[in-house]
């Protein structure tokens, strides 16, 4: 079977290469590879060992929109993107009950949800489903965010980068493959439904995913007639396989490589907000090296320092944060304590926005909201 997607010049003009739909399509993909009938994919089997003893009844409410072995409940198309796991839920719980009782019957058609599933688009169960997210997140994605997102933009930028240099044209040759035959104007995607989508200058947004199924998927927001469809793609097996899963403690010495041993200790050690005497004790250097490298910080926007009485407090910025968070540093609780204490931290990063959209037909030949098993790892 063959989703055959037509293109129009102006389509092809409208093509647009996306990061990633967030942390919590992730999410949902995430737990849909656990609920699969099928055995883990290779790449995936550390992290499926990993995961699997942190799943709770909490999430019981998310995983009644997924049945095992079939497609699930399309959260992320009803949210949008969300840069963040915090405002992909507060666009769940902002979704219209009737386009989310419309998503779930197009899924119960396929494969019967439970009735446990059909309370969860009213107020009370939705507040349910966003904490069975959350829960799922954390034990499922968190831990492994930076190099997922790392993925997921290195994917992103050879893409963009073929756009740049050769068009659109070679853009979407560039994704023949198994799946996927380009034909033009056509796009051919192999998928469990036969039928024909017309862009009708819409255009399409290229996402890639970490946990979508080997192929790659299409999907529509079928409240939204005139809105671009996205074709999410696996991260190149190469990229995501790397280091990946590894949730192991480092003992700092890639850090150290880049920014000298003592420069990458005074930085760990800053991470619990410290004064420059604190900071020369526990690092065990001068007070006068200690001034010096802390200067060096924050002249590269990793620490900032304030006054607190007759003492300077140092503490980390966002991106020194996020440094140490890379798998360079102290544990992800208390990098993650001192982002949320600083104040660029509140609502200072920008969500990707939406697709561009244009009005014009979908589909003939059959409904085809999603093009492919999302459940399928």
């Amino acid at each position: 079977m063959v989703l055959r997607i037509h293109f129009t010049a102006k389509d092809l003009e409208r093509i647009k290469v996306s990061p990633t739909l967030g942390p919590l399509a992730e999410t949902t993909a995430a737990m849909s590879m656990l609920r699969s009938l099928e055995r883990p994919r290779p790449r995936f089997s550390q992290w499926h060992r990993q995961v699997t003893s942190r799943l709770t009844a909490q999430m019981t409410p998310l995983t009644a929109l997924i049945p095992p072995g079939s497609m699930a409940v399309d959260l992320s198309t009803l949210t949008g993107p969300a840069a963040t796991i915090e405002q992909g839920v507060h666009a769940l719980l902002a979704v219209p009950r009737e386009h989310l009782l419309a998503e779930m019957e197009f899924v119960d058609r396929m494969n019967k949800l439970p009735a446990t599933a059909w309370p969860l688009a009213d107020p009370e169960g939705r507040f349910r489903l966003a904490e069975a997210v959350r829960a799922a997140h954390q034990a499922l994605v968190e831990p492994y965010w930076t190099r997922i997102h790392a993925c997921l933009h290195a994917d992103q930028v050879a893409r963009a980068r073929t756009l740049a240099a050769g068009g659109p044209d070679r853009l979407l040759a560039s994704l023949q493959g198994r799946w996927i035959r380009w034909r033009p104007p056509v796009l051919e995607v192999l998928t469990p439904f036969d039928s024909d989508m017309y862009l009708s200058g819409r255009g399409i947004a290229l996402v890639p995913s970490m946990f979508t199924g080997p192929m790659p998927g299409v999907y529509y927001d079928g409240n939204d007639q005139t809105a671009a469809p996205w074709l999410v793609l696996p991260t190149d097996e190469w990229v995501g396989r790397r280091r990946s899963w590894d949730n192991s403690r480092p003992d700092g010495a890639a850090l150290a490589a880049l920014v000298g041993r003592n420069r990458a200790a005074v930085l760990r050690t800053v991470a619990e907000g410290c004064t420059t005497t604190e900071l020369a004790d526990r690092v065990g250097i001068s007070l006068a090296a200690a001034s010096q490298h802390a200067s060096v910080l924050r002249n590269a926007g990793l620490i900032a320092t304030r006054r607190q009485g007759g003492a300077v407090l140092h503490v980390l910025t966002p991106l020194g944060a996020e440094l140490l968070r890379a798998g360079l540093g102290p544990g992800p609780a208390l990098v993650r304590a001192v982002v949320v204490g600083w104040p660029w931290s509140a609502g200072s990063w920008p969500a990707p926005g939406p697709p561009a959209v244009v009005s014009g037909p979908s589909i003939t030949g059959g409904d085809c909201r999603r093009q492919t098993l999302s459940a399928v790892a």
